[in-house]
């Protein structure tokens, strides 16, 4: 007789190989990503059935949340010839101003302004045992500087990619 956490397993293992397997199958790069997404989360599961709470949580951040947004950024910016007999999509979208976004930009930056000043900021650091409080706290203290580092390094990348798409593809 199959418990929950047996059955789980089962379920997620599934999950994890077979979109693996369709990945490796297909010649569509967007089911491919797609599938791509479900294993990564399939495996995500697996870790949360593992007891390893902070592993889940930072494959999900770093995997799921960048890694396959990055991917299909890269199969929407790349550009495909078209066939002689095919028709063309075209969308355009025409700029009617600079007054919207900039207005809502400041607004934003200007409500989170007041938020972050008006907010009751203490500075004790919480004391557990939790993995996922050690790993806040350090990512927020000791490396800080390195993290925000790193993402910088991978913004310029992805623009440094989608230019290379656009212009040389």
């Amino acid at each position: 007789m199959l418990n929950s956490i047996s059955l789980g397993f089962l379920v997620l293992a599934l999950l994890t190989c077979g979109s693996a397997l369709f990945m490796l199958v297909t010649r569509n790069l967007l089911h491919a990503a797609l599938a791509m997404f479900l294993c990564m989360l399939g495996l995500a599961g697996l870790y949360v059935l593992a007891y390893a709470d902070v592993m889940a949580v930072s494959h999900l951040l770093i995997y799921v949340g960048g890694v396959l947004i990055l991917i299909l950024f890269g199969i929407m910016m790349t550009q495909t010839p078209v066939k002689e007999g095919e028709s063309v999509n075209h969308l355009w979208a025409e700029q009617s101003g600079r007054f919207w976004p900039l207005s809502m930009g400041l607004s934003i930056f200007m409500g989170l302004f007041w938020v972050l000043g008006h907010g009751n900021w203490s500075n004790e650091i919480a004391q557990t045992d939790s993995k996922i409080v050690q790993t806040g706290v350090a990512f927020l203290t000791e490396y800080s500087f390195p993290f925000e580092l790193t993402g910088v390094f991978l913004l310029i990348a992805l623009v440094g990619a989608t230019f290379i798409a656009k212009n040389h593809g």
